[in-house]
């Protein structure tokens, strides 16, 4: 049994009152170590040359996991290269191709596409190149083909925010409704998992029903005018009753929409519920307005310390777990200022 799962399930085992403190203090705790200077380098880690391959190059959540990487990465002696995808998977397998070439000593891979990413990590696999996964969840039976994969369980997350619509419409008086999704990007690995874990979570209430997922890539203004665009088509059968932005800033974007749009949001009867994802500043602040119910917790200053010092434990001769699962949270209004600080970044 993993430490991430011995800790959820001594959560289980308290009184319910005290778990999400419990779990905000273990979440902070570890944020603050991760905050702290690497106790010791491998000197086996200096000087050596990481290949970074990232998706996006400006959205806050991937902007503070590379800084934070790079951070630690460099305090540890690593010489850090970083390329950009944009999403597009051609690029970021000519990018792999191109960090074997140069003989890069690890390669660290966000990848663009789960499925298209695969013949480049066999190709780094036979030219003995060690791959590491990072926040994206690779593709499953492909485990012989890197090091490790570091980050959360995204179907777990999906879970976590069905869980919290379906309390949020039923504290609003509602025995079900019509929820949309406007999600990340369907090609990668964590959008699909979350989907898959929202509707299994969804099932738990058959009143409920999924009426809509929509594709933003993660970006707010597609998020915002897609938003926009469900409120139309629905406005006509009494329109939505609950929005699951992927991430908050897709669920801002979306409560930016719907205010357009005249839709009163909230948590009260007849008024349009909002989840999101990430714990992005925005998110919280719109947690403490009462326009958004709940969001998830993904720390991307603790993802980054996390995979670097992975990667120096691995140089130091140390075999990696396959899977480095960090913990997840839900916030609310009810525990929102205990975490401000993790989730502004």
């Amino acid at each position: 049994m993993t430490c991430h799962h011995r800790f959820h399930s001594w959560l289980y085992l308290m009184p319910r009152h005290r778990r999400g403190l419990a779990c905000a203090f273990a979440m902070m705790m570890m944020v603050m170590m991760t905050a702290l200077p690497p106790s010791h380098a491998a000197d086996e880690s200096k000087g050596k040359k990481i290949a970074f391959l990232q998706t996006l190059a400006t959205h806050p959540y991937v902007v503070a996991t590379t800084r934070s990487f790079r951070t630690r990465a460099e305090a540890l002696g690593m010489e850090v290269t970083f390329f950009t995808s944009m999403l597009d998977a051609a690029l970021q397998a000519q990018q792999i191709d191109d960090a074997i070439a140069r003989k890069f000593d690890l390669v660290v891979v966000v990848p663009t596409s789960e499925q298209g990413v695969v013949p480049a990590l066999v190709r780094a696999k036979q030219a003995g190149v060690p791959v590491v996964i990072v926040n994206n969840t690779p593709k499953d039976g492909t485990e012989e083909l890197y090091l490790s994969f570091v980050g959360q369980d995204q179907t777990a997350m999906g879970r976590l925010a069905g869980g919290a619509m379906l309390n949020a419409l039923k504290d609003s008086g509602r025995v079900g409704g019509k929820v949309a999704m406007i999600t990340g990007a369907l090609q990668q690995g964590i959008a699909p998992r979350r989907v898959a874990g929202f509707r299994e979570a969804a099932r738990a209430n058959p009143k409920v029903e999924i009426v809509a997922v929509e594709d933003a890539r993660w970006d707010t203004a597609t998020s915002e005018r897609i938003a926009g665009q469900l409120y139309a088509r629905f406005a006509a059968s009494g329109g939505l009753d609950a929005v699951y932005g992927m991430a908050d800033n897709q669920a801002a974007a979306a409560i930016r929409a719907a205010e357009a749009a005249g839709i009163a949001v909230s948590g009260k009867p007849k008024q349009l519920v909002v989840i999101g994802g990430n714990c992005l500043k925005e998110g919280l602040d719109a947690i403490k307005a009462g326009k958004m119910q709940a969001t998830i917790t993904q720390i991307p200053t603790e993802l980054g310390v996390r995979a670097a010092d992975v990667i120096n434990e691995y140089f130091s001769g140390k075999k990696p777990p396959k899977e480095v699962l960090l913990p997840l949270a839900m916030v609310t209004k009810a525990n929102v200022a205990q975490w401000e600080a993790p989730c502004t970044y």
